[in-house]
């Protein structure tokens, strides 16, 4: 079993998977129409540990743990306190993402697309807010700064996360391994919403754009 410190991001399955769409179309009906999608996926995590078979890339959630699969076997990151792992639906394009993410932030797109018990008497987390993306702005600018200056030879320490050339780079035994973003995705370093921080991730590059202007990150 091989384990590593999270770093908090957000590696989306859109590595695997969906084109997205404008920002401004983040919606219910997204939600719903991925949440059963993503609920089959968390069934199968279930049956899944670190010795289960998996091909290169495969990105899974394994004893609450975030797992990516490399050289077919699966490397576990544990999630920041009060986090979980899980493949959550996306709200602003067809697919899921797997990843860690806060507890209420699981249970808020769950509930909306119908699958929790309960639902949420508000529309959006509580915590999410535009002061909030505003106060981390400033470190996402500082690392997408750092990021632009790394190269695959860059020297790093065993679990860090970046963006090297465009794609999203892990360290593992000192040295990054990159994963290409899917066509039109780009990697950044983007100002949380909900919560102290920023999140390393592929995200479709108008999106990223509009969320790195309004925190004032460009």
């Amino acid at each position: 079993m091989h384990s590593f410190s999270f770093i908090t991001v957000t590696l989306t399955s859109a590595l695997l998977a969906s084109a997205a769409v404008p920002w401004s179309r983040r919606s219910v009906q997204w939600l719903q129409q991925n949440g059963p999608a993503a609920q089959s996926l968390n069934d199968q995590y279930k049956s899944l540990t670190t010795n289960s078979p998996c091909n290169d890339g495969d990105v899974a959630c394994i004893g609450g743990q975030f797992a990516h699969c490399y050289q077919s076997h699966y490397f576990t990151y544990s999630c920041p306190s009060d986090w979980s792992c899980a493949a959550i639906p996306n709200e602003w394009s067809e697919g899921t993402t797997t990843t860690c993410d806060s507890n209420d932030n699981i249970a808020w797109r769950f509930s909306q697309a119908g699958i929790s018990e309960t639902k949420r008497s508000v529309p959006e987390p509580e915590a999410r807010s535009l002061s909030q993306l505003q106060a981390n702005g400033p470190a996402a600018k500082t690392l997408n700064q750092e990021y632009a200056t790394l190269t695959l030879n860059s020297t790093c320490i065993d679990g860090d996360v970046a963006c090297v050339q465009g794609q999203y780079a892990r360290c593992y035994q000192n040295r990054y391994l990159t994963w290409p973003c899917p066509s039109d995705w780009t990697c950044q370093a983007l100002p949380n919403q909900w919560s102290s921080g920023t999140t390393t991730t592929c995200a479709y590059g108008p999106d990223a754009q509009e969320l790195l202007q309004e925190a004032g990150a460009l």
